[in-house]
C-alpha cells in the first residue's frame, strides 16, 4: 500500500512503515522472532539507516496486560527487563532508508514474507538529533531548588535560590519531576537545613542517582548509590561526575558488608520491596550508644492505601514515628 508522496523536502528520510508479527518466515523459509527478523533486515536491505521499533508505556502495557500494574516509580526509559514492545503480539516499526529508490527497492522483499506486512512508504524531516532535548528543561523543587539537564551550563551547588543539580536523561533518569523525588529531595533539604549530621548517605534503589548526588553535592562525604540494574550504573557515575562529586559516590548491585551506619537512608521504591528491606534499611541507619536512631531515614514511592503497613513495619524496626508529607497522591515518610 504505497501512498503518494508529493514533492520531498530536501532534509529527509525515507521511511517503510512495516506491521512485523512476533515470527516472521524469512525468504529460506525459516521463521524467526522478530529481532532475530530485524538482524537479517539490516544485512539484506541496502541503504538502510535506521528502524524505530517504537515504544510502549507502563500504562499501555498495563493494559496489554504485559505488566499487573501500571505503578513505575520516575523513570524515563524502561530497563532492558521491561522490553514491553518485544512482548506485542504485532509491532508498528519504522524503517528509514538513505533514499527513495533504497526504500522502494526494499518493499518487494518484505511484502512477500509470512509475518510482516508494509503499511506505507512516506517521508520525514531528518530533524536536528539534539531537538529531543527541548522536551526536558530546569525543575523547581520547592524545598530543595532545581533539577537541571546535564548539557546545561553552571555548576552544581548551594546557592541563594536553593541547590542546583545536573542529570543527564537516559536509562534510569530521575528527572525530579515525579512528586516522590520531590519530596525525597525536600526531605534531604529540610535534614541539612536543620543541622542534622550528613557525612554517609546510602540511596537504596538508586535509579540515575538523583537523590545520592543531591546529598553529596549537599555536602555528605560518602555516598553508597545502590542500585539492582547494573545497565544504569555508568549513568549514575556519569552523572556524579557532572555534579563534582565522583570521587564521593560509590555504586553498587547490592549493599555493601556491615560498617559505620549511615546518617542518614533514602529510598524511593515501591511499598512492597521497602517492606521487604525494612529490617535491612533500619539496620543500616547510624545508633546512638543507648540504640537510639542518630541518623534518619526516608521512605517514598507511596500510595495513600500503602503508608500505614508501611509504617507499621517500620516502628516495629525503629521504634519511632515518622513526620509525614504528601504531594499529590504521593506519600512520603521521615524517621528520626
Amino acid at each position: 500500500m504505497h501512498e503518494p508522496l508529493g514533492d520531498t523536502p530536501t532534509a529527509v528520510r525515507w521511511i517503510v512503515d512495516l506491521d512485523v508479527d512476533a515470527t516472521v518466515a524469512l525468504p529460506a523459509g525459516e521463521d524467526v522472532d522478530r529481532g532475530t527478523f530485524l538482524e537479517w533486515l539490516w544485512a539484506a536491505a541496502d541503504g538502510l539507516v535506521g528502524v524505530d521499533e517504537g515504544a510502549v508505556d507502563v500504562g499501555e502495557a498495563a493494559t496489554l496486560g504485559l505488566v499487573a500494574s501500571p505503578l513505575v516509580i520516575d523513570v524515563a526509559a524502561a530497563p532492558a527487563d521491561r522490553d514491553w514492545v518485544g512482548s506485542l503480539p504485532t509491532a508498528r516499526i519504522a524503517c528509514a532508508f538513505e533514499s527513495e529508490p533504497a526504500a522502494r527497492a526494499a518493499t518487494p522483499l518484505l511484502t512477500g514474507l509470512r509475518g510482516c506486512r508494509v503499511v506505507a512508504v512516506r517521508t520525514a524531516a531528518a530533524g536536528d538529533e539534539t531537538a529531543w532535548r527541548d522536551a526536558f528543561g530546569p525543575i523547581e523543587v520547592a524545598g530543595f531548588g532545581t533539577v537541571r539537564p546535564a548539557w546545561e551550563p553552571g555548576t552544581a551547588g548551594p546557592g541563594p535560590a536553593g541547590t542546583t543539580i545536573f542529570i543527564e536523561p537516559g536509562v534510569g533518569f530521575g528527572t525530579g519531576l515525579h512528586e516522590t523525588t520531590r519530596l525525597c529531595l525536600a526531605a534531604l533539604a529540610a535534614w541539612r537545613h536543620a543541622g542534622r549530621p550528613c557525612g554517609r548517605v546510602l540511596d537504596f534503589g538508586s535509579g540515575s542517582g538523583i537523590l545520592g548526588i543531591a546529598a553529596a553535592v549537599l555536602g555528605a562525604r560518602h555516598v553508597d548509590a545502590v542500585e539492582i540494574d547494573a545497565a544504569v550504573h555508568d549513568a549514575i557515575v556519569a552523572n556524579a561526575a557532572r555534579n563534582g562529586i565522583a570521587d564521593r559516590v560509590r555504586v553498587a548491585a547490592a549493599l555493601p558488608a556491615a560498617g559505620p551506619g549511615y546518617d542518614l537512608v533514602l529510598a524511593n521504591i515501591v511499598a512492597p520491596v521497602l517492606i521487604e528491606h525494612a529490617a535491612v534499611l533500619g539496620a543500616a541507619v547510624r545508633r546512638r550508644p543507648d540504640g537510639g536512631l542518630a541518623g534518619g531515614l526516608v521512605l517514598s514511592g507511596l500510595r495513600d492505601d500503602e503508608v500505614a503497613p508501611v509504617i507499621d513495619r517500620y516502628r516495629v524496626v525503629l521504634d519511632v514515628a515518622p513526620l509525614h508529607a504528601t504531594l499529590g497522591d504521593w506519600h512520603c515518610l521521615r524517621f528520626g
